[in-house]
């Protein structure tokens, strides 16, 4: 395994993404509305701040640095834009968090929240196969030996499985919202005579 290049930073955003993979699950398999729900929500989205924050300081970088689409170290680049967005799902999700009693925000909480475990664990795909020793060994086969893990179809085929989970996640949810206020409407129709 490769931790030998962790840096304080990278130590602290670690230990936040245990934290949020253990708390993220833990919610998702709770009871909806639940103070351990809200408890274990605070806990997820406290790590996932620590977590996104600190992709910020892990690379040293400068403006002439800057390439959007480019993956690595020393560069502002695709991980930081992820970073990016799932702040924005998580800030999305947690302002919803309270007003689900009306429309979009109802749908809009489970969605985010899901998606921003989705880019959790997306970024401990990545990890794996980077710093553990037999799943890099088996992404570099996968890709004919290139070290470019971009090239690997094994990576590519467990990211889709993780994207399809996750669609069956958003697809779930969305569901229950919609069974959710169903019922509800139905339960504050006024009895017919």
């Amino acid at each position: 395994m490769h931790v030998d290049d962790l840096s304080l930073i990278g130590t602290a955003h670690g230990i936040a993404c245990l934290i949020a993979l253990v708390a993220g699950a833990w919610n998702i398999v709770l009871r909806k509305g639940t103070s351990a729900h809200a408890l274990a929500g605070t806990a997820y989205m406290l790590a996932m701040i620590v977590v996104n924050i600190s992709v910020f300081a892990i690379y040293k970088f400068d403006i002439a640095s800057f390439q959007p689409f480019k993956a690595g170290p020393n560069t502002f680049g695709l991980f930081h834009w992820f970073a990016v967005w799932t702040l924005g799902f998580l800030a999305i999700g947690w302002f919803s968090a309270s007003r689900q009693a009306r429309w979009p925000w109802a749908y809009l909480h489970p969605v985010m929240m899901v998606l921003s475990y989705y880019m959790l664990l997306a970024g401990g795909i990545n990890e794996i196969f980077v710093r553990v020793d037999v799943f890099r060994e088996m992404a570099i086969r996968s890709a004919g030996g290139s070290q470019q893990f971009g090239q690997s179809p094994l990576i590519g085929m467990v990211h889709t499985g993780w994207m399809a989970l996750i669609l069956l996640m958003v697809i779930w949810f969305v569901l229950r919202v919609l069974v959710w206020r169903w019922r509800g409407k139905r339960q504050s129709r006024p009895a017919m005579a």
